[in-house]
């Protein structure tokens, strides 16, 4: 993916269900998550609005749409608004 194509998901992501951001920011053409307090990692893009980081078992799914992000991990799904 171009840089500009990945500027869509840029932001910061709240959720109701746990205290937790995520912050998306990118480098170059890699999406980087970073969570409150936590470190930053690569998102690797496996297809249209899709993203995963296979070290923490997590794939991310977007709606640019909607301004929504869903966390799918350890067999749970969160969702996630854009501030």
């Amino acid at each position: 993916m171009t840089s500009e194509e990945l500027d869509k998901y840029l932001g910061v992501y709240v959720s109701k269900q746990i205290p937790l951001k995520i912050t998306i920011t990118k480098n170059a053409n890699t999406l980087i998550a970073q969570g409150t307090g936590q470190p930053a990692f690569p998102l690797e893009a496996t297809g249209k609005d899709k993203f995963k980081f296979d070290k923490a078992g997590a794939k991310f799914g977007f709606n640019p749409t909607d301004k929504t992000m869903i966390l799918f991990q350890g067999g749970g799904q969160i969702e996630f608004t854009k501030e």
